[in-house]
């Protein structure tokens, strides 16, 4: 593992905007918070709201802090100030509903492609279905999608609101690690590059870099359909190949090896009575020991 890079600060939040909306070549609405409930509740406000601007390609809000941030399975999500970036993108687009599901998975891809790029062992961070960022297997970044029409159904389509949220782990892994009781990881372990004045650049650099991979992954995923991911998620599958379990609050509902995406974006899992498939949902996909206390039962729900 390389060394440790210097920690990434975070300007004021007035003062990370500023650079953000500066530094961005679209046309963004860009808001950084002291504070805030969730960005992600926050983002999906102003897309519905009338006085958003027609031609806005991006909404882009952060926080140094959250009240109510949330990760998948709605379970509560809190840092302290500085310790992690936190940032929500929302987009306005044309979709056919049934993909929305694989919207998780091109998020999460695209954000860990952008963040890899910067790395002096990009091989060292990857995607754990379907969202998750992993550092040396350590959970460094989770991201949340998020959904809402925003006009009728009309064959199987429909204007739509996307809202992808992310908070990335700055500092602090240590500390986590030991509290949770599993891997935690943070940016600084990584070694990203880093320039070492507190200027804020190098948090504004890191935020434009994952929000246009988003713009240009959600529009391509509008366009192409997940088919056109699904080379660059074998490149990036931290479960490929390794003995899974996917369990349901206490159970395990299966396990087996995992082999990689189906078509429409669910988890292949090979079983010794044949191939799962797992959905994108509230099920966890966890690649270690089964608990002692789990309770094995035969099929996925």
């Amino acid at each position: 593992m390389p060394a440790s890079s210097a920690p990434l600060v975070l300007p004021p939040p007035a003062e990370l905007a500023r650079q953000v909306r500066a530094a961005l070549p679209l046309r963004a609405e860009v808001v950084w918070s002291d504070e805030t409930g969730s960005t992600n509740a926050d983002v999906q406000a102003r897309l519905r709201a009338r006085d958003l601007p027609a031609d806005t390609e991006l909404v882009l809000h952060g926080a140094h802090l959250q009240h109510a941030g949330r990760g998948r399975a709605g379970r509560v999500w809190q840092t302290a100030p500085g310790d992690a970036l936190l940032m929500s993108a929302g987009f306005r687009l044309q979709l056919p509903l049934a993909t929305l599901p694989a919207l998780s998975i091109v998020s999460g891809l695209a954000a860990c492609m952008a963040m890899a790029a910067r790395l002096p062992d990009p091989a060292g961070l990857k995607l754990k279905w379907p969202n998750d960022l992993l550092w040396q297997d350590a959970k460094l970044s989770g991201v949340l999608v998020e959904t809402n029409l925003l006009g009728p159904v009309v064959a199987g389509y429909a204007e739509v609101g996307v809202v992808i949220g992310m908070g990335t782990n700055l500092r602090g892994a240590e500390a986590m690690s030991a509290h949770l009781g599993r891997a935690i990881a943070d940016w600084q372990q990584t070694g990203a590059a880093s320039s070492g004045n507190h200027d804020g650049k190098d948090a504004c650099d890191l935020v434009c870099a994952i929000a246009l991979a988003w713009h240009s992954a959600i529009h391509r995923f509008a366009r192409d359909g997940l088919a056109a991911f699904l080379d660059d998620f074998a490149r990036h599958d931290a479960l490929l190949g390794r003995p899974v379990r996917v369990i349901e609050g206490d159970r395990v509902l299966f396990e087996g090896q995992a082999s990689g995406l189906d078509a429409s974006g669910r988890l292949r899992v090979a079983t010794d009575s044949g191939e799962q498939l797992v959905t994108v949902g509230d099920v966890s996909v966890r690649a270690q020991a089964p608990r002692p206390e789990a309770k094995l039962v035969g099929a996925a729900q």
